[in-house]
């Protein structure tokens, strides 16, 4: 399964009719008409009524080919996972209704990530639809599954019932790649990264954290394979689209650069983002915060959560990246610094600068890039100090009960 790009939206989403409301226990209910029974509103099941009256109206999908939370296992499959929306098609050869579109529904908050496109997809994939969607509501991204080139191909939006039945669509051309800005374009913009940046961050540091943003985005220069202290490289994953949570109890999402790892005999995704930071007493004090986030057994969790503006030093060209070695520790609260640089100074010595941590020293005087010594050794030093930080936790974890 490969996912070329993202589809457009459906027109006119957000403005189909919703539902009759009614009050159950005090609480507002839709009389869903699929279902034909009351559904207590919730910002997801707002998106869902939203799309099955844009499938009703717009699309002229018959009632009766609708399936709303439908359990997979209605279609023979061995689970128990539900997709939100199945648009069904009857196949009179064989006198079956079979699966044509899978839709997988979001509440607005929701980023339409890497995540939910593995979820769409997997569905798409065990009930053999033609189509499918995902949306909160807002973003709308539709796919057509080319059995010829093996793999889902965007499509401008999701086609007119009986246009489905034919397998027409509109597909959305590949767009020419964006060219890297070069270090004297950097210079000239240091804010053509606002929305990944915090309005507060300083243009000369905006200016070096551009280079190593897009270091990280563009994909023609890879991270080595191979062995690194702690963990090995086993693949650069490349940049995914992806939501983690902090521990403000918000979100960090936006693109990743992925890689992944072996660790302890288990294989990790660790990966790096960027995006403004700021604090519910200070919401006007926007800084720039570096996320270095692990998926692993347990969870895809933030682990390093570095703000930029306190953590990145710059001497002219001279660029250092360090952390102050802050640390929460989920609903215990906060750390002890002490114990973590103990911690460390049993695995990662070099890592330890007097009272912080130290992660790599860059030269800001060209285009940096994920293969060359000095980049290669921050992210390693980073990926290293994130997966300490996360033993850290387990053992104060352990500690506590």
């Amino acid at each position: 399964m490969i996912v070329i790009q993202g589809g457009m939206k459906m027109k006119e989403l957000s403005k189909q009719p919703l539902p009759e409301v009614f009050i159950r226990n005090g609480k507002e209910c839709y009389l869903d008409p699929i279902r034909q029974r009351l559904i207590y509103v919730t910002p997801e099941e707002k998106v869902r009524q939203q799309v099955v009256s844009y499938l009703l109206n717009v699309l002229n999908v018959p009632a009766n080919m609708i399936r709303v939370e439908e359990h997979l296992s209605h279609y023979g499959l061995k689970t128990k996972n539900r997709a939100d929306i199945i648009i069904e098609k009857y196949e009179a050869d064989e006198d079956v209704v079979v699966p044509l579109v899978v839709i997988e529904c979001k509440a607005p908050t929701v980023m339409l990530s890497d995540a939910v496109i593995t979820q769409m997809t997997g569905y798409a994939d065990e009930l053999g639809c033609k189509f499918c969607v995902m949306t909160n509501g807002t973003d709308v991204e539709c796919f057509y599954y080319s059995e010829e080139q093996g793999q889902y191909l965007a499509i401008e939006e999701l086609p007119e019932y009986t246009s489905m039945l034919k397998e027409e669509f509109v597909e959305i051309p590949l767009e020419e790649p964006l060219q890297r800005l070069t270090l004297e374009e950097i210079n000239e913009h240091p804010r053509a990264y606002d929305a990944d940046f915090g309005r507060s961050t300083p243009d000369d540091l905006s200016k070096a954290m551009i280079n190593f943003w897009e270091c990280l985005l563009y994909t023609d220069h890879k991270l080595p394979v191979g062995k690194y202290g702690i963990f090995k490289v086993v693949k650069d994953y490349g940049v995914r689209m992806m939501s983690y949570g902090n521990a403000s109890g918000g979100y960090l999402e936006g693109a990743y650069r992925s890689f992944i790892i072996e660790y302890k005999e288990s294989t990790e995704i660790v990966s790096f983002g960027i995006c403004p930071y700021c604090t519910e007493a200070r919401p006007d004090y926007e800084r720039t915060a570096l996320s270095v986030a692990i998926d692993n057994e347990e969870s895809s969790h933030n682990s390093l959560e570095l703000i930029v503006d306190e953590n990145v030093e710059l001497d002219g060209d001279t660029v250092t990246f360090f952390h102050h070695g802050r640390i929460s520790v989920g609903r215990i609260g906060s750390g002890k610094k002490e114990e973590l640089r103990e911690l460390i100074s049993k695995t990662a010595p070099n890592l330890i600068d007097g009272n912080r941590f130290y992660l790599g020293r860059l030269t800001n005087d060209h285009l940096w890039n994920l293969d060359e010594p000095d980049v290669k050794d921050l992210i390693v030093n980073m990926i290293t100090y994130a997966l300490i930080r996360d033993e850290y936790r387990k053992i104060r974890k352990a500690q506590m009960k």
